[in-house]
C-alpha cells in the first residue's frame, strides 16, 4: 500500500532517500532533513497510516515528492514489495537508511528463545532483508549510500538491554561486512544514536507478537538499567536536533556517525582497553618468536 504526493516541479534528477521506520522518531527526523535538502523521500513503515500522514506533512512543508510505503521488516515479501514500489515510483534510490528496530527489556537469563527470535528477526534479519532488496537500486545510483541505525548502547552498554544490544551489535557487524563487500560501489555508514524522545517503546509494543505479549519494560528493568549505567538516564534528546546535526555526515557516507558528544568518554575508555589488549597480544607474539629463534 502506498500514498504518493505530487512533485511540484520536474524532480526526475533529484536524489531519492529511502527511510525504513520512517513514520516517527529519528527516522522521520532524517526524512525531514532529507526533504529539506531537496531529496525525494520514501517513508517505509509498518504503520502505513501514520506514514501517509507524515508524508503529506513533509511534502507540504518542503514542496518535494514524498511517498509512504507499507513495509514489515520481519517479512521478506513485504520488504521486496516495498523496494519494488520505490523502483516503480522513483526508479532510483540514492540513500537507504535501515532504521527499523524493536525493543524488549529483560535480564538475559529470563529472556525466552521466542523473545530472542522476534527481536533478532526484526532488527538483524530485517536489516539484511532491507540491504538485499535495495542494493540493486543503490547500485544504479551514481552515489549510492547505505546507512544502518544501531544504538549508542553498543558503545556504552547497560544491563537489562542485552537482547536489544546484541541485535544492534549484529547490525554493526552486518554493516562492516557490507562495507567491505560493496567497496568502490556503495558507501556504508553506521549511526549510533543516543536516547531520544520517540515512540520506540510504544511502536515495539504495537507489533509484538500476540504469543509474546508482556510489557516491553518493567519498572525494575529501568531501575536496573540506570544502576548499571547512570548515563542511560540522561534527558532524552530531540530526534529533530540529532538528525539536523548529522545529516551532512549521512549524506557524505561517513563510516561512523555518533549523534551526541556525551559518548566521548565511553568510546575513549573502550578504545584504550582494546589497544591495551592488542599490545599485550603483540608482546606475547614477539616473545614467542624471539624464543623460537
Amino acid at each position: 500500500m502506498t500514498s504518493q504526493s505530487c512533485p511540484t516541479a520536474d524532480e526526475s534528477d533529484t536524489e531519492v532517500a529511502v527511510i525504513t521506520g520512517g513514520a516517527s522518531g529519528f527516522g522521520l527526523a532524517l526524512a525531514d532533513r532529507g526533504a529539506a535538502r531537496r531529496m525525494r523521500v520514501a517513508l517505509l513503515d509498518i504503520d502505513v497510516e501514520r506514514a501517509r500522514a507524515e508524508a503529506e506533512t513533509l511534502s507540504a512543508r518542503h514542496g518535494i515528492a514524498v511517498t509512504a510505503v507499507e513495509m514489515d521488516a520481519s517479512s521478506s515479501a513485504s520488504v521486496d514489495a516495498a523496494a519494488a514500489t520505490v523502483a516503480d515510483r522513483y526508479g532510483r534510490a540514492d540513500l537507504v537508511v535501515s532504521n527499523v528496530g524493536v525493543q524488549l527489556f529483560g535480564a538475559v537469563e529470563r529472556l525466552t528463545d521466542q523473545e530472542w527470535q522476534w527481536v533478532l528477526d526484526v532488527n538483524v534479519i530485517g536489516s539484511a532483508r532491507t540491504a538485499r532488496a535495495f542494493l540493486p537500486l543503490l547500485r544504479s545510483a551514481p552515489n549510492g549510500r547505505l546507512a544502518f541505525t544501531t544504538s549508542s548502547s553498543v558503545l556504552d552498554p547497560a544491563g537489562r538491554l542485552g537482547l536489544y544490544q546484541a541485535s544492534k551489535f549484529a547490525v554493526w557487524g552486518l554493516a562492516e561486512t557490507l562495507r567491505l563487500e560493496l567497496a568502490g560501489q556503495i558507501t556504508v555508514s553506521v549511526i549510533f544514536p543516543s536516547g531520544m524522545a520517540s515512540r520506540h517503546l510504544e511502536s515495539s509494543a504495537a507489533v509484538q507478537p500476540a504469543e509474546l505479549r508482556r510489557p516491553i519494560g518493567e519498572p525494575a528493568d529501568f531501575e536496573a538499567m540506570a544502576a548499571s549505567n547512570p548515563g542511560m538516564v540522561r534527558a532524552p534528546a530531540s530526534p529533530e536536533q540529532a538528525a539536523a546535526d548529522i545529516v551532512d555526515e549521512v549524506l557524505a557516507g561517513t563510516r561512523y556517525i555518533i549523534t551526541h558528544g556525551d559518548l566521548d568518554v565511553a568510546v575513549r575508555e573502550r578504545s584504550a582497553l582494546l589497544q591495551d589488549a592488542a599490545q599485550r597480544a603483540l608482546s606475547r607474539t614477539s616473545t614467542a618468536e624471539s624464543t623460537r629463534h
